[in-house]
């Protein structure tokens, strides 16, 4: 469980490079997070670089 935005998060092995090669083929990609502190997960996506690739969040 994270708590703090200056926690660093981390993927499961693979999980970025299928996420962009999902929207390289053009299949829209939405999260969806039950973290009752938003703000950290959306600290977490920047983090991993992801923040951008999503279209609903």
């Amino acid at each position: 469980e994270c708590r703090s935005k200056r926690e660093m998060p981390s993927l499961y092995p693979h999980a970025k490079g299928i996420i962009h090669a999902l929207k390289d083929k053009g299949v829209d990609v939405a999260i969806a997070s039950r973290s009752p502190t938003p703000d950290i997960a959306k600290a977490f996506l920047k983090k991993l670089g992801l923040e951008d690739i999503f279209v609903a969040k």
